[in-house]
């Protein structure tokens, strides 16, 4: 098999496997129990909790909620913020390029009378100008991606918050998934991001929501006592050891990485020589997004999935068989957008990997299968 879709997951690592069940075997107490395991089980996962801190260079001012998802952590800050600040405005401004579990939460929130409005987007991100003019003072929250999903282009996030900081009861919630622990970035200027780490070798079932202490969410779980009072239920130490494991693995191989990965992304480059090839994608070497003239998209990806060879029309959250919303963004040409997918690469990818998905991907718009 050859896999090229490590945006929508990649390999969970052995020591992070390691790490979860050495922590699951030997806490075995509830962390919300008042007896000796109990409180073992609650001080491993203090210890826990503020190595997650440090690592992501994170100040006292901060804590996180540690969720079963981004999916989920997104819902938390979306309607968390929403259901406690409505006495302050009910308007939300997005980015035209979020997941589809923001973009749901948020057409939930419009059938309940709340105001959503799309900022305009440009090769370069969001349209700095666009949100000035749509700012006001009944803006609650504003939502952004920090990396997007399908071209890998990354916001300029220092932009946008200088906007901000002119609207204090405005929030600012920023999707880190694609970014998180692949490009060097200050999360300590942030007030609320969401990122899993499934997407850099982290287990599946785990996410986290960072926020700032002073900034108040309604909870979205409700139950018993538990580390948060944002998110009720036991808590789940052996996961949070293991997001522990795979950030301090992805931040310590981070630059590595990024070498290696930006190699592997210069070597497909130039095997995408073809004139019927379209480059959809930027800078970001862990994302290459393409268009094939006169072939769809499904039709390119279904073809390589038979022959054991995995790529994304979209990210894996989106309804399939409909045109790129990134790319209709971007270049607004439908037919572009209908033939368009994802190559997401990481240091793991060889290049007679690459070499094996260039030949069967030219077998194919040629007509040889």
């Amino acid at each position: 098999m050859i896999y090229l879709d490590y945006a929508a997951n990649y390999p969970a690592k052995k020591e992070v496997l390691d790490e979860f069940v050495k922590t699951e075997l030997e806490y075995i107490g509830n962390a919300n129990s008042t007896h000796n395991a109990g409180l073992a089980s609650k001080n491993k996962y203090t210890e826990y909790d503020l190595k997650i801190k440090k690592l992501l260079q994170l100040d006292e001012t901060f804590e996180c909620v540690y969720t079963s998802s981004a999916t989920e952590a997104n819902n938390l800050a979306i309607r968390g913020i929403v259901e406690s600040y409505k006495g302050f405005g009910n308007k939300i401004l997005v980015s035209e390029f979020e997941h589809n579990s923001i973009n749901a939460t948020l057409g939930y929130l419009k059938t309940i009378g709340y105001d959503i409005e799309f900022i305009k987007s440009t090769k370069n991100g969001i349209d700095i100008n666009d949100l000035k003019e749509k700012l006001n003072k009944q803006v609650i929250l504003v939502i952004t991606t920090l990396v997007e999903s399908e071209t890998g282009l990354i916001e300029n996030i220092d932009e946008i918050r200088k906007v901000l900081i002119n609207y204090p009861n405005t929030h600012h919630l920023i999707d880190a998934t694609q970014g998180m622990g692949k490009i060097e970035f200050n999360y300590n200027s942030l007030e609320l991001f969401s990122f899993t780490p499934h997407k850099f070798g982290g287990i599946t079932g785990s996410g986290v929501l960072v926020k700032k202490k002073s900034t108040i969410l309604t909870p979205i779980i409700y139950g018993g006592l538990s580390q948060s009072i944002y998110r009720s239920g036991s808590t789940p130490l052996g996961i949070i050891a293991s997001i522990y494991k795979s950030l301090e693995i992805a931040i310590n191989n981070k630059e590595a990485n990024f070498k290696k990965t930006k190699i592997i992304n210069e070597y497909l480059l130039t095997k995408l020589v073809d004139k019927r090839i379209k480059i959809n994608s930027f800078n970001n070497p862990y994302i290459v997004n393409i268009s094939i003239d006169g072939i769809k998209s499904k039709d390119i990806v279904n073809y390589l999935t038979d022959n054991d060879i995995c790529v994304s029309q979209k990210s894996a959250c989106s309804i399939k068989n409909t045109p790129s919303k990134s790319i209709m963004v971007l270049y607004n040409d439908k037919k572009r957008a209908f033939e368009s997918f994802r190559i997401s690469l990481c240091e793991l990818v060889k290049k007679e990997e690459i070499d094996i998905f260039i030949e069967y991907l030219m077998r194919y718009i040629n007509g040889k299968i």
